[in-house]
């Protein structure tokens, strides 16, 4: 199912550039249901606790920039189905492919150099002002649709895996 779920969220995302609600809260429903037809009202409330410790470990990284509010409400509802351990094994994934998608970018338009360059001005400028600062690179380039890296990363677990966290 989450398969599905998640090929829904790709096609959503690539389509309008966003995750609409519906579709999160149609996850959150599913979550529930899995949890409680598997572990019953106790595995509703570690759903329900996983999925809202998702976001307040990841709300950091939305605030910083990095992702979307909706990959974090996607992650969310793929740690309250799976788990916070599950959850963590996809991100990595997912920021993996997409590492290797941005370094493929990057050597394809010949512009890794200029690249790391407005990386590491980036990573100084927020050291010289001690605060997070807006990364101006992302503006000139366009939107990633991280969510078809999440969906990669999930894949990716169920099909290289031995043992599921």
């Amino acid at each position: 199912m989450m398969t599905a779920y998640l090929a829904g969220a790709t096609a959503c995302d690539l389509k309008w550039q966003r995750i609409p609600n519906e579709l999160i809260l149609f996850g959150y429903l599913l979550a529930a249901f899995c949890r409680c037809s598997e572990e019953g009202i106790w595995g509703l409330a570690k759903g329900l606790l996983c999925g809202t410790a998702t976001i307040a470990m990841l709300y950091f990284f939305y605030l910083a920039g990095a992702v979307g509010a909706g990959d974090i409400k996607l992650f969310s509802v793929i740690g309250a189905v799976y788990g916070i351990g599950f959850m963590w094994a996809n991100a990595f994934y997912a920021l993996l492919a997409a590492g290797a998608a941005a370094l493929a970018f990057a050597l394809w338009k010949r512009q890794l150099f200029i690249r790391f360059y407005l990386l590491f001005s980036h990573i100084s400028a927020c050291i010289r002002c001690r605060r997070f600062v807006s990364y101006s690179a992302l503006e000139q380039e366009g939107y990633l649709h991280f969510v078809l890296y999440i969906s990669l990363g999930y894949l990716f677990i169920f099909c290289f895996r031995k043992e599921l966290p």
